[in-house]
């Protein structure tokens, strides 16, 4: 007898200490996962329709609160995605919990872009280059109106920084960049286009 009872504590405390083994508890596994292209507050996650978690800076990574127990079904979705993002969405989301589907874990989303535009007056000659990091214009002389031209850089995603600059000065001119903030052609897009005005004098 007494060793039936001993047999049965034991078997007791295996369960407390290895949850997964009994399918109860808080479970064995953190379910987690990595963060790509969250750049603020807002996101929020869901595990089978509850238990949120919102990604919090420096959101690289998220956490569930609860564990799950391996082999528990999981099923991550996008709750509400933070303000400067287009779409968010959780990679490898839904899976029976174990140490690989859970290591599989992502979420990304798609910041919101702008249109960076440059306008460019005053241009009569030949050979105008301007540049925004790595993306690289060759401006031609405009026609309507007389010597202005619009050029259109690639769009800035929101939240980051820009900053356009001449690279190579017209034959003949010397062209000066600036904005409507600084007078330098620099700024952090925010949530609508944004506009540079390049003047050139001979």
């Amino acid at each position: 007898m007494k060793s039936s009872i001993l047999r049965a504590g034991v078997v007791a405390l295996a369960c407390a200490l290895g949850l997964s083994a009994c399918g109860g508890g808080s479970g064995d596994l953190y379910l987690s996962g990595a963060v790509v292209n969250v750049t603020e507050d807002g996101l929020v996650l869901q595990n089978n329709g509850g238990d949120d978690t919102s990604v919090v800076y420096p959101y690289t990574s998220f956490q569930f609160g609860n564990r799950v127990s391996t082999d528990d079904q999981f099923n991550i979705t996008v709750r509400k995605i933070p303000d400067n993002a287009d779409s968010c969405v959780v990679n490898n989301g839904k899976a029976r919990a174990n140490y690989y589907t859970i290591g599989q874990i992502s979420v990304t989303c798609t910041i919101k872009q702008h249109a960076l535009t440059v306008i460019v007056g005053n241009l009569k000659g030949s050979g105008l280059v301007i540049v925004n990091g790595a993306d690289r214009q060759d401006v031609q002389v405009g026609t309507v109106p007389a010597d202005t031209t619009t050029v259109q850089m690639a769009k800035v995603s929101e939240g980051a920084a820009y900053g356009v600059t001449v690279l190579q000065q017209p034959t003949g001119q010397t062209c000066t960049v600036k904005d409507s903030d600084n007078d330098k052609g620099t700024g952090i897009m925010g949530k609508t286009d944004a506009t540079v005005t390049i003047t050139c004098a001979s």
